[in-house]
């Protein structure tokens, strides 16, 4: 399982989250089952989108589950308007 908030293809994201899965499902050696999405560098469904569009893609059987849509104690209007 992978939780993650990958961006790639979305103009000024960061694309690490979406390198970890890329590596994760090209390794022989790791059996990924799940990935959930979180908001972070990107918001939840963008991030949720992201994953599945990439599974879709490869045409893999891997499921994507959208997570929590904000951090579950930090006030997140402050990084978000900087990130947004």
């Amino acid at each position: 399982m992978i939780d993650c908030d990958p961006g790639n293809g979305i103009p000024g994201a960061n694309i690490d989250d979406g390198l970890a899965l890329a590596l994760a499902i090209a390794a022989p050696q790791i059996a990924l089952e799940m990935i959930t999405t979180v908001a972070g560098n990107t918001p939840v469904d963008v991030g949720y989108a992201v994953a599945r569009d990439l599974i879709t893609q490869l045409d893999i059987p891997v499921a994507v589950y959208r997570g929590a849509s904000r951090a579950l104690l930090e006030d997140p209007q402050p990084w978000r308007e900087k990130l947004d």
